[in-house]
């Protein structure tokens, strides 16, 4: 995808939009995406740097985790989020707090990564439970795309240093394998926070607990119609923002999050017009957590296990009709939290049975139809409908209209958690449903452009939040209230012949709830510009990265100011035989800015960081 013709790079397959492999154009929902030459081009490290280079999505960093956010809906300290991420089409979410891992706690290097989709909407019909505001699925490379060994070297601001191993290969037998593992270390800073501004809590400096360190581990192999692929990663975190209300500047304080699965998949051409997918996986995660309070050393350890298994099939054996069917079946077999009280241990499972047709009622005009049956017991029985029209006006300009539903069972943590200290359980908490609608008009005037826009109108039943008790300090989740969205983004991306490429998008969003309140944390206005061109007859590229967020309120109602922030980049894979260069700098202009912090922080806003540089020296060995 990296240096072909935008007419070519229109044409190519995503799976995410309905698990059928299609182009972008014929899917039914609004598609963006970030090559793996994009993630070069700008320095992305993370996957919280690619999505918040994304069309209306944004993130936040409490300095423990990264928190993600779209379609107006981020509350602080959500775990769960509301966008489903997939890696290679496995549910990446753990079972214990349905996250995402974006940053360094993720499971996959950036360079690893062959392109990210994101597909806006709910995608309930095809994904189930957890797909609420849209699906963000990450393609990983493959063997032959590495063609031998790569080793990397890199470096950055705040001790921040990693090192990365990977072979990647094409046997004769046609055996494609690729193997990678790597080490994050970084020392942090010292952060000052006003809260805590006194000579019992050091005047508010937090010294030495910001350091960060990982291990991940990847493979993937190809053989005929068979793939196994599996990943590791291990993270441990201190925080020096005393969440929870911890002794500040108190050491222990640290987090740890283990997490890793194994997903086999077996494709079969039944027959030309029948082919089926068969994929069974198996998921682990584990946290763990040491801190003072009141100078008493508190220790947890929390475990999730899980397995699951799908049977999918493809069908066109009946003229202009494309159908896609499918079972699923996902037990999660343990749910266990370890607390210094008591140990809380759940199990659950789900059910589920999916079917959708793409049917070609006019050369002009396809419909596309579905639903799916999920049944897990009470709070996770739920049908999600999808119904959208695709017509295209003429070879340039497409109209996409859908109406989909999707729902998100509460998850083990906001549902049976219990500290009394912290948090009390509700047991009657009831799942969250969303119905949405969307128009999307996609053009392309030219063989290099694309104009993407989108008019969409969100309905949030019994959305799921954590509030005070009473006055007490003391949270509970619930459902808060319903929640509307309206809004519209539009992304032009242009390339030109020289090299040159431009992406661009705006999102307006606007999120209340039921009595007409903005969302906490949920910014208007969202517009993100990337830019690159090669220099030194393309032996060098720059990319320069602009991305501006609106103002958004606090967990305590109050106005944070917007900000904008600019990064460059320069990168280079023929510079040095061998050798792929790169160096960025983010946040260059040093931006004084802030986000929301969670409702279990002291503190009602945790600064970023300001100027930082990362280095990327990899060797690719002949």
């Amino acid at each position: 995808m990296t240096d072909i013709p935008f007419e070519s790079l229109v044409q190519t397959e995503i799976i995410t939009a309905s698990k059928i492999g299609q182009q972008i154009s014929n899917a039914p929902s609004a598609v963006s995406t970030v090559t793996a030459e994009d993630i070069r081009k700008f320095g992305y490290r993370s996957l919280a740097d690619i999505i918040n280079s994304m069309r209306g999505l944004y993130t936040t960093n409490d300095r423990t985790y990264t928190y993600m956010g779209g379609r107006g809906f981020g509350r602080t300290g959500d775990y769960a989020g509301r966008v489903m991420l997939l890696i290679d089409g496995y549910q990446a979410n753990d079972n214990l707090y349905n996250a995402g891992f974006l940053g360094n706690d993720g499971l996959l290097d950036a360079e690893l990564i062959d392109r990210v989709e994101y597909v806006s909407g709910p995608g309930g019909v095809t994904y189930g439970n957890g797909a609420f505001y849209g699906i963000i699925n990450v393609i990983t490379k493959k063997g032959n795309d590495i063609n031998g060994l790569q080793t990397g070297l890199d470096a950055g601001s705040f001790g921040s240093q990693k090192e990365r191993i990977t072979y990647g290969k094409t046997f004769d037998n046609g055996l494609n394998v690729l193997l990678s593992a790597s080490r994050f270390g970084s020392d942090g800073q010292t952060h000052y926070y006003p809260e805590f501004d006194s000579p019992a809590t050091n005047n508010g400096r937090s010294v030495n607990l910001d350091d960060e360190r990982n291990r991940r581990f990847f493979g993937k192999l190809i053989f005929g119609q068979w793939t196994l692929s599996g990943a590791f990663v291990s993270r441990r975190k201190s925080d020096p923002t005393a969440q929870f209300g911890a002794d500040f500047n108190t050491s222990p304080n640290w987090l740890q999050d283990s997490n890793g699965y194994v997903d086999l998949k077996y494709d079969d051409d039944i027959s030309l017009a029948l082919k089926a997918s068969y994929r069974t996986y198996y998921g682990q995660y584990q946290y763990q957590s040491r801190a003072v309070f009141s100078g008493d050393f508190y220790s947890e350890k929390n475990l999730g296990r899980w397995w699951g298994s799908e049977a999918k099939f493809t069908n066109t054996s009946f003229a202009n009709h494309k159908l896609l069917y499918g079972v699923e079946y996902r037990n999660d077999y343990q749910q266990d939290f370890y607390l210094p009280a008591a140990s809380i241990e759940h199990s659950q499972y789900l059910v589920s049975g999916y079917a959708q047709d793409e049917y070609q009622w006019h050369p002009d005009v396809r419909l596309n139809v579905g639903a799916r049956y999920d049944y897990g017991g009470k709070n996770a029985t739920f049908v999600s409908p999808r119904v959208a029209a695709i017509y295209s006006a003429n070879e340039a300009t497409d109209l996409k209209l859908s109406y989909a539903s999707a729902f998100r069972r509460p998850n083990v943590y906001e549902k049976y958690y219990s500290d009394p200290s912290f948090l009390l359980p509700n047991k009657n908490l009831r799942k969250e449903t969303v119905n949405a609608t969307e128009l999307v008009i996609e053009n392309r005037p030219d063989s290099q452009t694309k104009i993407q826009n989108s008019f969409f109108y969100y309905q949030t039943h019994n959305l799921i939040g954590a509030n005070e008790v009473g006055g007490t300090g003391i949270l509970q989740y619930g459902n808060l209230s319903d929640a509307n969205t309206r809004g519209a983004d539009i992304e032009l991306d242009h390339f030109w012949k020289s090299g040159i490429h431009l992406k661009t998008s705006y999102s307006w969003q606007f999120a209340e709830d039921s009595n007409g309140q903005w969302l906490v944390n949920s910014p208007k206005h969202l517009f993100k510009s990337n830019f690159s061109m090669p220099l030194l007859s393309n032996k060098v590229y720059l990319g320069l990265e602009l991305q501006s967020f609106g103002r958004r309120l606090t967990e305590q109602r109050n106005e944070i100011a917007g900000y904008s922030l600019l990064n460059a980049s320069f990168s280079s894979t023929n510079l040095i035989p061998h050798v792929i260069l790169s160096a960025t700098v983010r946040n260059l202009l040093n931006r004084d800015y802030a986000i929301a912090a969670s409702s279990f922080n002291t503190q009602e806003t945790i600064p970023q960081d300001g100027r930082n540089i990362w280095v990327q020296m990899v060797y690719q060995w002949p």
